[in-house]
């Protein structure tokens, strides 16, 4: 799942040092693009570190492998992350807006400073813009996007997101279409807009499946998860699409992060189902009605959304439910 404005720069940077260092130490960055393919970031950055001992290594060079080897690093400790990048040195326009991209990830995802995330963001939008490097203002306007959606102005985040689809489509970065999609869809939910925002996240889920983004189609099963999961406490639909979202990322390289993030979103989602009190919650209900209610919704809820295929799974954490409606309602 290596995202587009990253395959950039890995383009740039392998050509660049293709022409500048020797055959060996090609080889040697070879390895490491190779193990960020497969998720392995942290044997990539032992290559990058090793490379960065070279002398035939200039400048330029450094950089480029330097950009590389921090975003490796982006879930170690923090202060090993400000320490690398306060090393480098960008050379060229280019390397201004990969390192603060790299900036502003930090500022946002690791020191929860959305206001200093912007004006890194703002500086990665302009600069992008001007040098035509489309894929690093999509990325970024997507960040932005999940921002402003976090921030709780859903207008804004909206817009973003369209923007982020419009130039998506207009410049070929298919990719970033299901993002811009499943961020709006969820907005909308978010917002009191279902119906539009289950249709967003279901074209979401049929574009990543129609140009095989096996790494989109679980980012939005995980999405679906989570809506049933915190916005309709469908507890049972919510751990089938956890379990599908697993599945998908099993089969590809991804980051440790994303996957102990779904673990520990099933393992709450397990856990609000266990101590389910719907009699807390509803009052004095008769449970053939409960039961017909709830099993009604959440049918209707899998119907309209793609991504589970296996119904006897589906059944099952129905029947999950109803067991601790059932004890809840009766203890």
């Amino acid at each position: 799942m290596v995202p587009a404005h990253e395959r950039e720069h890995i383009e740039i940077a392998g050509e660049y040092l293709g022409a500048h260092l020797s055959d060996a130490h090609q080889d040697r960055w070879n390895r490491a693009v190779r193990a960020i393919e497969e998720a392995r970031v942290y044997d990539a950055f032992l290559e990058f570190n090793e490379l960065l001992k070279e002398a035939d290594l200039d400048a330029v060079g450094r950089t480029h492998v330097q950009l590389q080897a921090v975003r490796c690093l982006r879930d170690a400790p923090i202060e090993r992350v400000k320490t690398e990048l306060a090393f480098i040195e960008p050379h060229t326009a280019y390397q201004t807006v990969v390192l603060d991209y790299r900036l502003g990830w930090l500022m946002r995802h690791r020191l929860g400073s959305t206001a200093a995330a912007e004006q890194y963001f703002d500086r990665v939008k302009e600069e992008a813009r001007r040098l035509g490097v489309r894929a690093w203002e999509i990325a970024v306007l997507l960040q932005k996007a999940d921002a402003a959606a976090e921030e709780g102005t859903p207008e804004d985040a909206v817009e973003a997101y369209n923007r982020v689809y419009n130039l998506s489509r207009r410049n070929g970065y298919v990719e970033y279409i299901p993002k811009a999609l499943l961020g709006k869809g969820v907005v909308q939910i978010k917002n009191g807009q279902r119906a539009e925002g289950e249709e967003d996240l279901q074209k979401a889920y049929e574009l990543a499946c129609r140009n095989k983004l096996v790494g989109e189609q679980g980012l939005v099963l995980r999405a679906l998860a989570n809506v049933y999961h915190r916005e309709f406490k469908f507890y049972g639909l919510a751990l089938e699409y956890y379990e599908q979202a697993r599945v998908i990322f099993a089969s590809i390289p991804v980051w440790n992060s994303i996957t102990e993030g779904l673990e520990r979103e099933t393992n709450a989602c397990q856990t609000e189902l266990e101590e389910l009190d719907i009699a807390k919650i509803l009052g004095p209900v008769p449970i053939t009605k409960l039961r017909q209610e709830y099993l009604t919704s959440l049918v209707n809820g899998f119907v309209g959304i793609p991504g589970i295929d296996n119904r006897s799974q589906l059944g099952e954490r129905i029947g999950l439910t109803r067991q601790a409606i059932h004890r809840n309602i009766n203890s």
